[in-house]
């Protein structure tokens, strides 16, 4: 009988390396006991609020023609958006999410033995776009108000730095950069660096009192390609539609995105919805002010049972533990209650709570309260 093990070349040395892939935690993960629709999911930073009516509206009638393919070239969405962001619409280049962003970026910018410079603790999409690739990760540790270490990523760049990866507001700490900032990054960045700014939760950032960065990067006449990477999952409220898109420095940039992309990548069902949702600004700003609302109300309450919060901008919050975070993860779940925790190095004690409604709150706090009295 022939041997079934896997060809010695197959998969690449790179992706054979791996450690065996984990998938973030939902209610049907948790080995509570508790009934998972009676759990509360606070801990993949994703929206308590539905989207839009108009989009839910919009997705329903476009399941009736999902027998055809979607527009490959999503027209009517990149021009919405490039009326909203002022990007030409050339240069929109939409994903499966904008972790399929990330995905790509990295097949378009790494070879094996680059860098790729990134804020930590960041998003582990990061790392894992550098390993697929064989490069290496550099980390640099966030300030102390939880926003990127600007002065720190200059420094950590190389003749070997193929990619730097800004997140801001950023993911998981919630702190955020001026445009001021950004541009010095991005003006200290060489011809050979691609840069890519994760707007995840831009719109959180703006309604916080955040500076939109795209006109100050267009105009400093920077050496390095960059591009911006936005969601309709977040403030949206979209995350299960999966539909993120690219906002690109250059027509050389938004090509090279095109090229490696899969034909028919946003669902005929996603495009409508994002659409409808982008022509609804009354929505969002109603989704952000409640995310506002519960962000402060969970902050103040953490802060009384003795936890030391991050001054976040996003729809989550990331808090130092008066107990193990592991253990504080463990006891919120038994009692019906997910949250995240922080694996990044030097960040072992540190939980990151997804907000929530008014009700999640509650329970939050009063499920809190037990475990660290």
């Amino acid at each position: 009988m022939a041997d079934a093990s896997p060809s010695p070349t197959f998969p690449k040395t790179v992706i054979g390396a791996l450690p065996a892939p984990g998938w973030p935690p939902t209610q049907r993960d948790s080995t509570s006991g508790i009934d998972p629709a009676r759990i509360r999911r606070m801990n993949l930073n994703e929206s308590p609020f539905p989207p839009s009516p108009r989009a839910v509206a919009a997705m329903q009638e476009a399941v009736t023609r999902v027998n055809y393919y979607p527009d490959p070239q999503w027209r009517d969405l990149t021009a919405a958006l490039a009326a909203h962001t002022g990007i030409p619409q050339g240069r929109i280049v939409m994903g499966h999410g904008s972790d399929e962003l990330i995905v790509q970026v990295g097949r378009l910018a790494l070879a094996e033995g680059d860098e790729v410079v990134v804020p930590t603790p960041s998003f582990p999409g990061y790392a894992k776009c550098a390993a697929v690739n064989g490069a290496r990760l550099v980390a640099v540790k966030v300030r102390q108000d939880g926003a990127p270490d600007v002065d720190g990523m200059l420094e950590a760049v190389t003749g070997r730095t193929r990619l730097v990866i800004l997140c801001t507001p950023n993911n998981p700490t919630g702190g955020m950069l001026t445009t001021d900032e950004v541009v010095r990054l991005a003006r200290g960045l060489p011809a050979t660096t691609m840069l890519v700014v994760d707007e995840a939760y831009y719109e959180y950032g703006r309604h916080a009192g955040g500076d939109d960065h795209l006109a100050a990067i267009a105009a400093a006449g920077i050496a390095a390609p960059w591009a911006s990477f936005r969601t309709f999952s977040k403030a949206y409220g979209m995350a299960g539609m999966r539909v993120g898109y690219a906002l690109c420095g250059s027509d050389a940039v938004a090509l090279a995105f095109q090229k490696i992309r899969s034909t028919f990548n946003v669902s005929a069902v996603a495009q409508a919805g994002a659409l409808a949702a982008l022509g609804d600004q009354e929505h969002t700003r109603s989704i952000l002010e409640r995310t506002r609302v519960e962000r402060e109300r969970i902050v103040a309450g953490i802060v009384r049972l003795g936890c030391e919060p991050f001054p976040s901008v996003g729809n989550f919050i990331a808090a130092r533990t008066p107990k193990p975070a592991g253990t504080v993860c463990a006891e919120l779940e038994a009692r019906g209650v997910m949250i995240g925790r922080l694996g990044a190095p030097g960040f072992d004690d540190y939980i990151r709570i997804t907000t929530g409604t008014a009700d999640d709150t509650d329970a939050l706090l009063a499920a809190l309260a037990e475990v660290l009295g």
